[in-house]
């Protein structure tokens, strides 16, 4: 599951074995990480070796260098449990590998500072742990975000139990997300006017009770998901044993009720889900000297590029060169978000005329609060949003206060009452150049899971999070995945 619906995992009794064994996908990934790290190997000591090569006591420091700081690699991203990690997502991924690599530092630094002698040995050994922590983390994306995303027999299949708003949510984001590893079949719901209907487009088979009675509907999964804890209540233990599934999930909530570091502990048979909110006084701080930093650097890098655009924009189409538009701050203050114009001057005309004619696009724009085809770009803007150039003046808007380099969407006023109570936990950071939302999905996302997105960002930002962030916002412009 995604880190947006941290769950519950409930092991049952009876058996099943998924179509693909659970352990094979940690095993495919120590394989990668064992060839990718002797191919490091061989190219360290084949082109930076040279030297160390002709003495024979260096050769041999270098190779117990080369060997330690390679064999560090595995052995401490197998303690902190990234081979047996059942989720792939990047932010859990990419938590795991900065604490892995963190201690390999620390485990390295003491004998660094004890033993004089030995320093050079740390110091190469250090390094090529590092870079082995790095390139691993490249290679393991890039083979869940390929092999296995692709082979549907490694996905679990999962039935979910519960067909409202928040199963249907969860069904479109496995569907949308292979890397998560579980395929949706179907859902079960004891509402008999959902039955035999289509959710998310996936059946709702029939009632709970379904599945533990007939065997062949239960035998198409091998785990089952409770969409909506608080509608079982304390039928909920009850529930759960009656699944033919050794494995249940128990979804506790869309963003509101997560934390990226969010442990389980039994209370002497009591299962309890800790929660850490982290004040964020001292990180917003950190955060606010680096926004205007980065974005005095930035404004200066880019300016003749930004030049560059006006004269293209005024050439391409009748009107100003920027656009404003008054965004939500938090409380009851706005300020003037700045992008380049890439729409007509006439666009709010067009788009009220386009969803009075068009129920097709007014349905999108209800849902997206975009639109796929929108005849309101210029083809200019076109360029400018798929490569996100439209929104380099947002950095004078970092550097006067207004926005910060990442944060929640920045929201307008009149979108305010639907984004309902969610805004009381928005509105207490600076709206953001770039975000959690944008860069899961983006305009593929429904507006209210941009919101749960939001949330779930603000109660667990952190400087390790704004990293992340930022390598996804870059992988995201290269890519040219823009809105």
């Amino acid at each position: 599951m995604s880190k947006l619906d941290p769950e519950a995992v409930i092991d049952m009794t009876s058996a099943k074995k998924a179509t693909f064994p659970t352990i094979a996908p940690g095993l495919l990934l120590a394989l990668s990480d064992g060839l990718v790290l002797a191919l490091v190997g061989w190219t360290l000591n084949h082109f930076f070796a040279t030297d160390a090569l002709s003495d024979p006591v260096q050769a041999a420091a270098w190779q117990r260098s080369l060997v330690t700081g390679l064999m560090l690699v595995p052995l401490v991203k197998s303690v902190f449990g990234i081979y047996t990690l059942g989720r792939f997502d990047y932010l859990e991924r990419t938590r795991r590998t900065f604490q892995a690599a963190f201690l390999c530092c620390a485990v390295l630094a003491v004998p660094f500072i004890v033993m004089e002698g030995f320093r050079s040995f740390f110091v190469e050994a250090l390094s090529i742990a590092l870079l082995g922590f790095a390139v691993t983390y490249v290679a393991d994306l890039l083979l869940i975000q390929g092999l296995l995303s692709s082979a549907l027999d490694w996905r679990t299949p999962v039935m979910i139990v519960g067909a409202g708003p928040q199963g249907a949510a969860i069904a479109e984001k496995l569907q949308r997300l292979p890397w998560l590893g579980m395929r949706p079949v179907g859902f079960v719901d004891d509402d008999d006017s959902l039955w035999q209907t289509r959710v998310a487009g996936l059946p709702v088979m029939g009632p709970v009770e379904l599945l533990s009675k007939s065997p062949a509907i239960a035998r198409q999964a091998s785990a089952a998901i409770v969409a909506d804890m608080a509608r079982h209540g304390s039928d909920l233990t009850g529930l759960v044993r009656t699944l033919p599934f050794r494995q249940v999930y128990c979804v506790l909530g869309e963003g509101n009720v997560s934390a990226v570091d969010a442990t389980y502990h039994n209370l002497h048979g009591s299962l309890a889900l800790r929660v850490s909110v982290r004040p964020p006084t001292g990180y917003l701080r950190i955060r606010r000297a680096m926004d205007i930093v980065l974005s005095a650097i930035l404004l200066v890098l880019v300016a003749p590029l930004m030049l560059g655009l006006a004269v293209a924009i005024k050439l391409d189409s009748p009107g100003p060169v920027m656009f404003r538009q008054k965004r939500w701050a938090g409380g009851k203050q706005t300020f003037d978000l700045l992008k380049f114009r890439s729409m007509h001057v006439d666009a709010e005309e067009q788009l009220q005329q386009l969803l009075e004619n068009d129920p097709v696009a007014r349905e999108e724009y209800m849902t997206y609060h975009k639109l796929t085809v929108d005849p309101r770009i210029t083809p200019l803007g076109r360029f400018l949003r798929k490569t996100s150039l439209d929104e380099l003046p947002q950095l004078w808007n970092i550097l006067m206060g207004d926005m910060s380099l990442i944060g929640p969407r920045a929201y307008m006023p009149k979108e305010l009452p639907e984004v309902g109570d969610s805004a009381a936990v928005i509105g207490t950071v600076r709206p953001g150049l770039t975000g959690y939302w944008q860069v899961s999905g983006r305009h593929r996302t429904t507006f209210q899971e941009r919101v749960a997105m939001d949330v779930f960002y603000v109660r667990n930002c952190g400087l390790l999070f704004d990293f992340f962030i930022l390598c996804k916002t870059a992988v995201m412009v290269l890519k040219g995945d823009g809105s």
